[in-house]
């Protein structure tokens, strides 16, 4: 197969997988569910609840946040830099904008 369709083919284990499931009765193609702790979504409830903790102390840490909320501090990082915008100055928490605009002045009076 990699002759004919390179590199990017499917190992000959996956294909020959795939055709047992199919045999057994599998017709569906997505993932069956698996034991183990549940994800926690990231919903609005948690995306306002990690704001107004930054609001009320600016200061605050991802690992107090985390605490907190009882979420990881993967998920508080992914809430307040790609939902919320937030980044640290100072050791303070503003939007990104405010960071955009300290840079450039940074810039223009270096």
């Amino acid at each position: 197969m990699k002759e004919v369709y390179g590199e990017h083919c499917l190992a000959w284990c996956t294909i020959f997988r795939w055709c047992q499931r199919y045999e057994a009765g599998r017709l569906d193609i997505k993932d069956l569910p698996r034991t183990g702790k549940a994800h926690v979504v990231t919903n609005s409830v948690t995306i306002s609840a990690v704001d107004e903790l930054i609001r009320q102390n600016s200061r605050i840490t991802t690992r107090e946040i985390a605490v907190e909320l009882s979420i990881s501090k993967g998920t508080v990082h992914h809430i307040i830099h790609k939902k919320l915008g937030y980044g640290k100055i100072c050791a303070q928490w503003v939007p990104s904008i405010c960071q955009r605009i300290r840079r450039r002045r940074e810039w223009v009076f270096a």
